[in-house]
């Protein structure tokens, strides 16, 4: 898929405005600004549907019925580590 650099969207810029011109050009951006955020959100919804169709069930619920990541499942563990040991007295007296 070709890159699409700083010069192409000058170009795309210029005939923009050369063919609705200067009163229509603001009108136009925010339509396409809407028309983008709208296809955005179709497909993190497409997205979330798809995930959701597929996603894994044998994740664990918690108390609060929250379905949790593995990052966040990983958070919750309690940690049982030792705790670290104490620098070693100082006996030079």
């Amino acid at each position: 898929m070709p890159q699409v650099g700083p010069l192409e969207i000058l170009v795309v810029l210029v005939v923009a405005l050369v063919v609705f011109g200067p009163s229509k050009l603001p009108q136009l951006g925010r339509q396409v600004g809407r028309g983008y955020r709208e296809f955005r959100k179709f497909q993190q919804g497409f997205r979330d549907d798809i995930e959701g169709a597929f996603g894994d069930d044998d994740v664990p619920r918690y108390e609060d019925g929250a379905d949790d990541t593995p990052r966040q499942i990983e958070a919750r563990k309690p940690d049982h580590s030792a705790p670290p040991e104490p620098p070693p007295a100082d006996t030079t007296s």
